[in-house]
């Protein structure tokens, strides 16, 4: 089972508080089901819980069943349809639509005032146009809508939650979401999603304690790769200056270096620079390695002169 199918699940089995959330979920559901008109509501998912569940908040929202048909279909997803022409528009008048001449889509935020509202209808929303990735591979949270007014709406409505989403239309959905774990985190929390809160604090502890391994040993290993290039040009310009037999007039301390460098040819600089004798800085015992290489590259001038 999916991480997305794990968190619809898990909010299927939570029941409103109060008779106003109840409402304010169902009115999350409906907006963002597959099809909706005055005429027809359709929704497609692969939850088996949720068309109880919807028909239940419907029950409730009018103190009457309504006759929701679900059918299911090859490929593990169920549609859940309202055909009933009267039916519809009763529920649609419901949350205050006029049927007269056809609907407009806009957000009644009279419904949704109470932060406790407001979570249920977002849990509504997910519920039936949400989808979530698995943390472990990736940060991504999204709403697919087919209204561009209700959109706009929504995206201001999560603003003003302090979760203002990002846009994006593909064809004909305009898609909200979040691709940062703070925002899917927050959203999941306010829809109640708890289990899917903690796998996605858990995922990201592992996520991250990951990227500062890898960020760790790629900054060793780029080290490592920087001193072992440093070394070879210190031991090719030691080789000049041997094959130019000057080697026996080089002061004490570069006498030194060169040992060392020959003796330990991986160590770093703050290594050999520590069994120096006595031990010098670091910045010391590069200035005695740039020494080397300045006599070697002027033996090499004479040399092609």
């Amino acid at each position: 089972m999916s991480f997305s199918s794990e968190v619809k699940n898990e909010l299927c089995k939570i029941w409103p508080a109060k008779p106003c959330c109840a409402l304010a979920e169902l009115y999350g559901m409906l907006l963002y089901a597959s099809q909706l008109s005055d005429r027809e509501i359709r929704i497609y998912t692969a939850t088996p819980r949720l068309g109880k569940k919807l028909i239940q908040l419907s029950a409730a929202a009018l103190g009457h069943s309504l006759p929701w048909e679900i059918s299911s279909g090859n490929t593990g997803r169920s549609s859940l349809s309202l055909t009933d022409v009267s039916a519809v528009r009763e529920l649609c008048r419901r949350f205050d639509y006029d049927c007269t001449h056809g609907v407009i889509w806009h957000l009644n935020g009279w419904h949704i005032i109470d932060d406790c509202c407001r979570d249920a209808f977002l849990r509504g929303m997910f519920l039936t146009g949400g989808y979530v990735a698995d943390p472990e591979t990736g940060y991504s949270i999204e709403l697919s809508g087919t209204h561009a007014a209700l959109a706009r709406e929504i995206s201001a409505l999560l603003g003003e939650m302090d979760m203002l989403p990002g846009y994006v239309r593909r064809r004909d959905e305009h898609v909200l979401y979040y691709k940062d774990a703070d925002s899917i985190e927050a959203f999941l929390t306010h829809a109640g999603a708890h289990h899917g809160v903690i796998r996605l604090m858990e995922a990201r502890v592992i996520r991250d304690m990951r990227n500062r391994i890898n960020r760790k040993v790629n900054c060793e290993t780029s080290n490592l790769m920087r001193t072992v290039e440093k070394a070879g040009d210190h031991m090719e310009a030691i080789e000049k200056i041997r094959a130019a037999g000057k080697l026996g007039d080089l002061e004490p301390g570069l006498l030194q270096a060169v040992r060392l460098r020959e003796e330990y040819p991986d160590a770093s600089l703050a290594e050999l620079a520590a069994m120096c004798e006595p031990p010098i800085s670091k910045s010391g015992f590069n200035h005695r390695m740039k020494k080397l290489e300045a006599i070697a590259s002027a033996l090499s001038g004479r040399t092609q002169e």
